[in-house]
């Protein structure tokens, strides 16, 4: 008797709270802007000067208005398992809003990463997309 009440008081639980949609933000970089029309058309390698530009997508929109962009790049003088920050920068977007484009410019060769955190949480990224200026 006890473990069919006890059944019964899980079994609603677990399907109210692990059955959450999570969100699934993704990062796309390209030479040119991008578009309905370019998305498929993503890249991960640039030349020293170019723009690149990013577009931000969250399916079901940004939690909070709040995000920082981090740009590092991989450096073996650092000690931060070989990555240094080279900028960051705080956007404010509408709550909701599913998108968020930009772009930046690179002068010097490597291997970076791009990472976008919210901030009232910016301990971990909620996406992020490493790519090469060759």
């Amino acid at each position: 008797m006890k473990k069919t009440i006890i059944l019964l008081l899980i079994f609603p639980l677990l399907f109210f709270c692990g059955f959450k949609k999570k969100e699934n933000p993704y990062v796309i970089l390209s030479a040119a802007p991008v578009t309905q029309q370019s998305v498929n058309r993503a890249e991960r390698i640039f030349s020293p000067g170019q723009r690149i530009y990013y577009s931000l997508l969250s399916e079901n929109g940004f939690k909070y208005s709040g995000i920082r962009m981090q740009l590092s790049k991989q450096d073996d003088k650092t000690s931060n398992w070989g990555f240094s920050i080279i900028a960051t920068n705080d956007i404010y977007v509408v709550k909701g809003d599913s998108e968020y484009r930009d772009y930046i410019i690179l002068q010097t060769p490597g291997r970076y990463i791009i990472q976008f955190f919210y901030l009232n949480n910016k301990r971990y990224p909620f996406v992020h997309k490493e790519f090469m200026v060759l």
